[in-house]
């Protein structure tokens, strides 16, 4: 993972948390975006994607 890739999936993952914190959402919304967010970050921070791991190639 390159480091624009970094940072658009740190970007991505807080903007997902900062919409699960402060949006006016159902409690199923806030609980996908927090995932999105985890998913997000956890990825930038490791630089390691479990879905093109998964994928063939």
């Amino acid at each position: 993972m390159g480091d624009v890739e970094q940072k658009i999936r740190f970007g991505i993952g807080s903007a997902a948390a900062a919409a699960a914190i402060f949006a006016p959402l159902s409690y199923k919304w806030k609980g996908v975006l927090t995932a999105v967010a985890a998913e997000a970050i956890l990825t930038g921070i490791f630089r390691v994607s479990p879905i093109r791991r998964c994928l063939p190639g």
